[in-house]
């Protein structure tokens, strides 16, 4: 395939520009933007469910939190419980991290309808007369999906799974345009996405219109298209590189707002 089919436009606050080879020609992201240009702001009548906090335990005491310990006595119930021990197994071991995040996603009731949760589904895009599929681990809802994916190759060249999110993204929208039975056929598509590293999430959000799905059909799409994926948090510091950390206190209320933020956002669509 050729190498010019994807690639990340990542802007930041030197207005510097860095280029993946490996990711659509146009297809331009992540550009950092604030969270209030990618969500909008949480209504009043949202009831957060407070068990996600975990009882404000910090990373030390979520790394202590396994049976019988006394951490976990700090806590208020069975869910909170149940949630701090699948954090604890995600930081100790990555591997964990899909059975936190379906453990997280469920209890947010994106389980339910109108939306359904689906463990590694398949999409696709064409690109003339060739087919590329990608597998995300997670989607929410039939159309202007959400897709989840814990990135466990961290390598700088694919900026940190990237590349990956950006040719999900794609072959998610593609998916969506032109399945006969998609509800969104033919129709231009917006796709959210989180990027999910051991405990750290980080939010995208990408536009891509009919001409620009169309256009994969004959080729490359012309100069005068181009998708561009928006992203929180910016990756322009060693603290935020990899996303917000679940298991940091302090980042876990933004976290949840997102989560929230998220889904007030498909049930609008």
């Amino acid at each position: 395939m050729n190498s010019r089919l994807f690639y990340i436009l990542i802007k930041d606050k030197a207005k510097s520009l860095k280029y993946l080879k490996h990711l659509p020609d146009k297809l331009k992201g992540p550009e950092q933007l604030p969270a209030n240009e990618i969500f909008d702001p949480l209504s009043e009548n949202i009831q957060i469910n407070n068990d996600l906090f975990v009882g404000n335990l910090t990373r030390k005491e979520l790394l202590a939190a396994i049976p019988e310990s006394p951490i976990l006595e700090k806590l208020n119930n069975d869910n909170e419980l149940s949630l701090a021990m699948y954090l604890n197994d995600a930081i100790l071991n990555e591997a964990f991290t899909d059975s936190f995040v379906n453990y997280l996603l469920t209890e947010l009731r994106l389980n339910k309808h109108p939306f359904k949760l689906r463990l590694q589904p398949d999409f696709s895009f064409s690109v003339s007369d060739k087919d590329v599929s990608a597998k995300a681990e997670f989607s929410i809802k039939e159309n202007s999906m959400i897709l989840i994916d814990n990135i466990r190759s961290l390598r700088k060249k694919t900026e940190y799974g990237e590349s990956q999110i950006s040719a999900e993204i794609l072959a998610c929208a593609f998916t969506n345009f032109d399945h006969a039975i998609s509800p969104t056929t033919g129709e231009s598509q917006t796709v959210y996405a989180m990027r999910v590293i051991g405990t750290n999430f980080t939010f995208y959000k990408a536009f891509l219109s009919r001409d620009y799905l169309k256009s994969l059909h004959q080729g490359f799409p012309p100069h005068n298209l181009s998708v561009t994926i928006s992203r929180f948090p910016p990756n322009d510091s060693q603290k935020t590189r990899f996303g917000h950390d679940y298991a940091d206190k302090d980042h876990r209320f933004l976290i949840i707002d997102l989560l929230y933020r998220l889904k007030e956002c498909l049930f609008k669509m």
